[in-house]
């Protein structure tokens, strides 16, 4: 048990620094490409920090155990809008720009595609849905990055250092990479550094949290939509209060919202393609599928109902932790 846990906590810390070197790197390289931020910000970081929960569900799925992979989607979905937005709402409201409601709809319809194929067919995703869901992953790509450029932002300007991790393992990097590359800035193998330590990291914390679930008894579709989950909604919520931080609450949003999307069908799409899964039997598909289009569904209510300023109070913010904090236990005794 104990070598279990050490494996998962191994693997989600490397999980963890992986994703912010790959996607520090990837937002300073588009930069200099003068790619503006609302791309940087919906795709490269959203999609970015949802680099653990595909590799996890990617080796979970060639493992032979597709139930830990969409356990992971469903649960970093709900911890998403319940866990990182209400941690960010708490800490300054987060108000919603043009660019975020453009991406709401399109969040909310992934959301519920995927919950859909959860809980039909026999609570199976099939092959042929997880087609369906990369179709419309490359659908939702495409309006991403047509959609016109927030008031205000300037092209080239992308999230610096902070914004992406811990400032002092950063500073760290950059003299290494610096010395290994100095014409390019050391940012591509930043890049490869960092692919290294995801794929690594998820490799050990399947097989972490897969012997913590045999050990005490409990389904890998359970430990995915829990520990799973929450460990790898970690460089969101970094993401997020490094974007706090700089006074850019307006790239959490977005950046969860991206995170959502390509959970939902590019990660959904992958895993069902290698190995077609669910999240176990009786009334667990129902109520996590519940759980997760039901979070996303009340952040969107207390973003956009209000007549004169859209945004998310520090109440509002508590109000998910509370009700994330009551659909977790709720989905695991089912």
């Amino acid at each position: 048990m104990t070598v279990d846990v050490v494996l998962a906590i191994v693997g989600l810390v490397l999980l963890l620094v992986g994703s912010d070197w790959l996607v520090a790197g990837g937002s300073r390289l588009a930069a200099r490409r003068g790619i503006p931020p609302v791309v940087v910000g919906a795709v490269i970081l959203g999609f970015g920090t949802s680099l653990p929960e595909l590799v996890v569900g990617l080796v979970a799925a060639i493992g032979g155990d597709a139930s830990l992979g969409f356990g992971g989607i469903v649960g970093s979905n709900a911890a998403n809008m319940g866990l990182v937005l209400g941690v960010a709402a708490l800490a300054v409201p987060i108000a919603a720009d043009r660019a975020a409601w453009r991406r709401v709809p399109l969040a909310i319809g992934s959301v519920l595609l995927l919950a859909v194929f959860l809980v039909t067919g026999g609570g199976v995703v099939e092959r042929w849905e997880g087609g369906v869901l990369l179709a419309a992953m490359a659908g939702a790509t495409w309006w991403l990055l047509r959609s016109p450029q927030a008031p205000g932002e300037q092209p080239g300007i992308a999230p610096g250092p902070d914004d992406a991790g811990p400032n002092r393992l950063n500073r760290r990097i950059d003299d290494v990479v610096r010395r290994l590359s100095p014409r390019s800035r050391g940012e591509f193998w930043r890049l490869a550094l960092g692919l290294v330590a995801i794929v690594a990291g998820a490799q050990l914390a399947v097989e972490g949290f897969t012997g913590i679930a045999e050990r005490i008894g409990l389904a890998t579709g359970l430990v995915g939509l829990s520990l799973v989950a929450i460990g790898t909604s970690l460089p969101e919520l970094a993401t997020a209060l490094a974007g706090i931080r700089r006074r850019q609450p307006l790239l959490t949003l977005g950046n969860l919202l991206g995170s959502n999307i390509f959970n939902s069908l590019g990660i959904g799409g992958v895993v069902a393609l290698v190995r077609p899964g669910g999240l176990g039997g009786d009334g667990v598909p129902w109520v996590a599928a519940g759980a997760m289009f039901g979070m996303i569904l009340l952040a969107t209510l207390f973003l956009f109902t209000k007549r004169r300023k859209r945004r998310l109070e520090r109440w509002e913010g508590g109000a998910l932790l509370a009700a994330y904090a009551v659909a977790l236990p709720l989905i695991l005794v089912t």
